[in-house]
């Protein structure tokens, strides 16, 4: 069983989260037994105080949990430049992140990445299916272009993707986000949003709707997890 738990910040953390840590931060949920988690990779350091809200919208059935980065590093500013870049490349931090999750895998699991954390959820979510054979319910990159070259052979990934990107959004085109489909062999969603950069909190209850629709809609709630047939397409 998970550790003891220790308050941060209006949230429940896993550990107490040193500045060099990777850790994780669990959004305090009701006392009704969740049966999805989804993991989410904020855009910076700074940035997590944003699940607390998106969690009081989900039904208490996903339960939410943020990954706190260390916070020395120069991705605390969540901006796409160098710093963050190499970053979200970086084997170190995938490792640890990776190492973070733990016993939170036992049961199906969702990722959710925002802008720079669109990239670490899918190096986590390549590495958890390459080295568990458990493939995520569904990955959600949000508001980023898949762009890194594409390799020989069938896409890394097997789950679900859904990109979300905002309508006039000059950094994330949408032929850059359809990308995103070549990374996965199954079932792609592009969801496209009115504004720019700020459709997470202009469009929040949509995009909580969008979530419950991919995590409960689709799998029964009771049923034995697995990949169904039905993810697959293009």
């Amino acid at each position: 069983m998970p550790g003891p738990l220790s308050a941060i910040a209006g949230m429940y953390s896993l550990s107490q989260v040193k500045p060099d840590d990777v850790g994780l931060i669990r959004i305090l949920q009701t006392e009704t037994p969740s049966s999805f988690r989804l993991i989410c990779f904020p855009e910076s350091a700074h940035s997590t105080a944003y699940y607390l809200s998106l969690s009081e919208l989900l039904l208490p059935t996903v339960e939410v949990l943020a990954i706190q980065y260390p916070l020395h590093t120069g991705f605390g500013d969540g901006t796409d430049g160098e710093d963050g870049e190499r970053l979200t490349d970086s084997p170190e931090l995938v490792d640890r992140i990776f190492g973070a999750l733990g016993e939170w895998t036992d049961r199906p699991i969702a990722f959710f990445g925002h802008r720079v954390g669109a990239d670490l959820a899918y190096r986590v979510a390549e590495r958890l299916e390459r080295e568990t054979g458990t493939p995520l319910l569904t990955l959600f990159v949000s508001g980023r272009t898949a762009h890194w070259g594409m390799a020989l052979g069938p896409p890394a990934l097997g789950c679900r993707i859904v990109a979300l990107a905002g309508e006039g959004d000059p950094k994330t085109p949408l032929h850059g986000v359809r990308a995103w489909r070549r990374r996965t062999s199954g079932r792609f969603d592009l969801e496209v949003f009115p504004g720019s950069r700020g459709y997470l909190d202009s469009s929040r209850r949509e995009v909580v709707n969008l979530v419950h629709d991919q995590l409960l809609s689709h799998v029964p709630v009771d049923a034995e997890w697995e990949t169904g047939a039905e993810d697959k397409g293009a």
